[in-house]
């Protein structure tokens, strides 16, 4: 694939990402339970509490400072993609990629050891395996990216017009 055509692409994948985990957020905070209790981790935390031995408000605030980590990159990872026209927003999108890895990964190995523990015939289980999936996509997403952005640090311009066209 194109690299340019590429990072075309990532650049609104991330935003809608953005703005989707935002719009979500904004949405599981507005309305009341229980509507939507599958896709709240904060409740998932409180029930899965026994089987995993987490206490539950150390976890809800490693749960918020990821949630807000994660939204963070996101925002990041758009605007340097769409801001390409430095070697310098080039490295932060490769940056905050490899960190999106990181911390996409701890999430990922976290909701397997939750897969493991709690077992699959819980009530849990469907919260568990649309994290874990969304976690794994959200890796190879940011490895994909990684390697879009490293590309671009190695082997394109200094320089690259802001419009992508060549």
């Amino acid at each position: 694939m194109d690299t340019l055509l590429a990072v075309k692409i990532l650049r609104w994948v991330y935003l809608g990402i953005f703005l989707i985990g935002l719009f979500t957020v904004v949405l599981l905070h507005t309305v009341p339970k229980p509507f939507l209790d599958i896709a709240r981790v904060p409740t998932f935390i409180r029930a899965a509490e026994p089987y995993l031995g987490f206490p539950y408000d150390p976890s809800l605030s490693i749960y918020q400072i990821t949630l807000l980590s994660f939204l963070f990159i996101s925002l990041v990872n758009s605007i340097s993609l769409f801001f390409l026209s430095s070697n310098a927003m080039r490295k932060i999108s490769a940056c905050t990629s490899l960190l999106g890895v990181i911390l996409i990964g701890f999430v990922g190995v976290y909701f397997l050891y939750s897969l493991l523990a709690v077992g699959l015939s819980s009530t849990l289980t469907s919260t568990i395996l649309i994290y874990l999936t969304t976690s794994f996509l959200l890796f190879i997403l940011d490895i994909v990216t990684f390697k879009v952005d490293e590309d671009l640090i190695h082997h394109l311009p200094k320089q690259l017009p802001i419009s992508g066209k060549h």
